[in-house]
C-alpha cells in the first residue's frame, strides 16, 4: 500500500510541475503547407508555449493516406525566422527528421530532411483546406519518391 501511495504522489508531483507549462499554451490553429516539390500537404496544430517556443502536432496528407507529424518551433529573433523541427512518419519504416526555416511575414520557407531531400515550404493557409485544393495537390502526378536514408 505504501508503494502505491508513493507512486501516486510521484505522478501528482510530475503533473503539478508540468501543468503550468501546458496551462499557458494556447492554440494558434491548424496551419497547412505543401512540402514541394513533393505532393505532400503538412498540417500542424500550432500551440504557443510562451511566444517564442511552439509545439507542433499534425499529419502529412498524401494521395489516399495520412501520416503523423510531431515537433516544435522556435522564433529566432536574431535572424527573424521561425525554425521548425519535426519528425515525419511516412509509414512502414520511413521516418524523416525535417528542418524548416520560415519567413514570419509570408509563412513561406525552405525545408531539408535527413534523407537528403529539400525544397520549398509553401504556405496554404488555415485548415480545413478546400477539399478540391487538397485533392489537386495530393493527387498530382509528380515524382513523389523521397530519397531514403
Amino acid at each position: 500500500m505504501r508503494k502505491i501511495n508513493l507512486l501516486l504522489l510521484s505522478v501528482y508531483t510530475i503533473l503539478l510541475i508540468t501543468l503550468p507549462r501546458f496551462a499557458l499554451a494556447g492554440s494558434l490553429g491548424t496551419h497547412c503547407w505543401q512540402q514541394a516539390p513533393f505532393n505532400h500537404v503538412l498540417c500542424f496544430e500550432i500551440n504557443d508555449i510562451n511566444g517564442r517556443y511552439f509545439s507542433l502536432i499534425g499529419e502529412t496528407i498524401v494521395e489516399n493516406a495520412q501520416y503523423p507529424l510531431h515537433g516544435s518551433a522556435l522564433l529566432d529573433n536574431k535572424n527573424n525566422v521561425f525554425r521548425l523541427s519535426f519528425t515525419q512518419n511516412m509509414g512502414e519504416t520511413f521516418v524523416f527528421e525535417n528542418a524548416v526555416s520560415i519567413d514570419p511575414t509570408t509563412f513561406k520557407g525552405s525545408w531539408t530532411d535527413d534523407g537528403g531531400n529539400a525544397g520549398e515550404f509553401q504556405y496554404l493557409g488555415l485548415a480545413p483546406l478546400d477539399p478540391e485544393q487538397l485533392k489537386a495537390i495530393t493527387t498530382r502526378r509528380v515524382n513523389t519518391q523521397r530519397i531514403k536514408k
